[in-house]
């Protein structure tokens, strides 16, 4: 999932920190302070926390810390294969962490989590329905879902409006807009999986080759622009440069909260989904306080103001009536459980290890060297 600062910084900066770009590890105070990471101490009273930058509120850690008389400390990593690396090494001792779904398993099989317990979150029931019992983690044994990001299609209402809501605008057999498509393997041949009325995890050859051969056909268009990260699409669309992009939602709403000729939409048959989510690592000094931080993010008042300072999706259906009037607005933010349950949103999940993954990863090889 791609990460971006509040949007009017994202657009004073040329939208270029947006991609996921955090920071060098460090440790920032609940009080917003930078100083060098103590070790953790089993005291009861220090909370490490392991997630992308600029994903939290500071006032609700802040909220946190206050109420509780502890003190919360947070480093940042780039991505999730560096937060594997360094949990991995074991450099550094941390109570909660926010990997993405589809690293879940490896980290199971890597023995780096230990179970959420949700009986001791009082507010688990807040999680809306499309987010319980996830096939990444049955029964939400290990995982309490944070933020999640929706990958869309989006205009620039300014220059061109769609007739229709749907994949066709790009996969069908017309050749009539400029278009630009996201520079992520899983994101692409998803969307071409969906469009042909598949699952974006398939391991069938078959269904694999069907989407090789429309996506040959739709990057050899004239209207095909690029291959590309959500940022630089959210620009494409400001200069009127492209007519449709393929978007991580929470990128786009950033660039739509300060040009309401910005539009996102989930096309039809369907699209893909991917989530953040708390876990508790084996190694938690304080495990009981790290519940005790999950259960408080899971508040609704909490949630909500974590998402309007994110501008990502919220998986928390007691926070809805509280998100940003701007967020409520937009269709694309919130996947209703109808979505979930028709699979018109998929969540991306982890390739078996073996052939599999070496056919995405074939497919995605020849269309970058087209």
């Amino acid at each position: 999932m791609k990460r971006h600062l509040p949007s009017a910084i994202c657009l004073l900066l040329l939208l270029t920190a947006c991609h996921r770009v955090e920071p060098k590890d460090t440790a920032a105070e609940g009080n917003g302070t930078t100083t060098p990471a103590p070790q953790s101490r089993n005291d009861g009273r220090t909370l490490r926390l392991f997630m992308w930058s600029e994903y939290i509120d500071p006032e609700v850690v802040r909220a946190f810390e206050k109420q509780n008389g502890v003190r919360v400390v947070i480093d940042t990593f780039e991505s999730n294969e560096a937060m594997l690396a360094k949990l991995q090494g074991g450099g550094a001792s941390y109570d909660l962490a926010t990997p993405s779904n589809y690293v879940i398993q490896t980290m199971l099989r890597a023995k780096l989590l230990q179970p959420m317990d949700k009986a001791q979150l009082k507010n688990f029931g807040n999680v809306a329905a499309g987010f319980v019992n996830p096939p990444f983690d049955p029964g939400n044994t290990y995982t309490v879902p944070y933020q999640f990001a929706a990958t869309g299609l989006a205009y620039n209402s300014g220059r061109y409006t769609p007739g229709k809501e749907d994949w066709s605008l790009i996969f069908g057999p017309e050749d009539t807009v400029k278009f630009a498509l996201l520079d992520d393997p899983r994101e692409v041949i998803g969307a071409a999986l969906k469009y042909l009325g598949y699952s974006v995890n398939t391991q069938k050859v078959e269904e694999l080759r069907e989407a090789r051969n429309l996506l040959r056909r739709t990057v050899q268009k004239q209207g095909f622009e690029s291959f590309a990260g959500g940022p630089e699409i959210r620009n494409k669309l400001l200069a009127g440069t492209i007519d449709l992009g393929q978007i991580y939602v929470g990128d786009l709403l950033s660039g739509a909260a300060e040009d309401e000729r910005l539009k996102v939409f989930l096309p039809a048959p369907g699209t893909t989904i991917s989530t953040d989510l708390l876990v508790l690592l084996r190694g938690s000094p304080n495990p009981a306080l790290a519940r005790k931080f999950v259960d408080f993010v899971l508040d609704a008042e909490n949630s909500a103001a974590i998402s309007n300072y994110t501008y990502y999706g919220n998986p928390n259906r007691a926070a809805a009536p509280l998100l940003d009037p701007f967020l409520k607005a937009q269709k694309a933010f919130n996947p209703t459980d109808e979505d979930f349950r028709t699979g018109r949103v998929e969540f991306i999940n982890e390739l078996p290890q073996g052939r599999v993954p070496r056919l995405y990863d074939r497919i995605w090889t020849e269309l970058k060297s087209r």
